[in-house]
């Protein structure tokens, strides 16, 4: 299961990456249309729409990698059956928080989709296709941190800038 939620989030981490490319082209469009007083319409906010699934295909990824914001500070002090135990409870804790956020989302996305929710301008955008999207991008989240429950517990890192020696690296 993790070598199909590892490659889905490589795969997902280039599709963003391009998809980074497209909201820079979709701003610049804008503003170098904006110069000649014909703004493109409704572009800032599918720039917005593209941000947010930016943001929510590469939750997965990040915590695959554990390259999430954490404080470690009395993990990394533990020991033993102490760090284990801390470990596993801020693990169950993630699993809980983001099944919960899954969760909300999915019912938003829901919700919007039955009353067909659209950002209000001179063009109607609807909003439920993108929120569908992050529905996606919580569900691989949730996978993920579950499959991290199980993973074995990685030792303490240590500061690495100084070498046993006393100088740097």
């Amino acid at each position: 299961m993790q070598r199909i939620v590892s490659y889905t989030n490589s795969l997902l981490s280039a599709v963003t990456g391009w998809l980074m490319i497209l909201m820079m082209g979709i701003l610049v469009g804008d503003v170098i249309w904006r110069t000649f007083a014909q703004p493109l319409l409704g572009m800032a906010e599918m720039s917005v729409f593209v941000m947010m699934i930016v943001i929510y295909l590469g939750f997965s990824r990040c915590e695959e990698f554990g390259d999430h914001v954490r404080l470690e500070f009395l993990v990394d002090i533990a020991k033993g059956r102490i760090r284990h135990g801390m470990v596993l409870i801020a693990r169950l804790l993630a699993v809980l928080t983001v099944a919960s956020l899954s969760y909300a989302v999915a019912t938003d996305a829901w919700t919007s989709y039955l009353t067909n929710d659209s950002i209000e301008g001179m063009i109607n955008l609807p909003i439920w296709p993108t929120k569908f999207i992050m529905v996606i991008g919580m569900t691989l989240f949730f996978l993920q941190t579950l499959l991290n429950l199980f993973k074995p517990l990685d030792p303490p890192q240590t500061d690495r800038t100084v070498s046993e020696s006393g100088t740097g690296t």
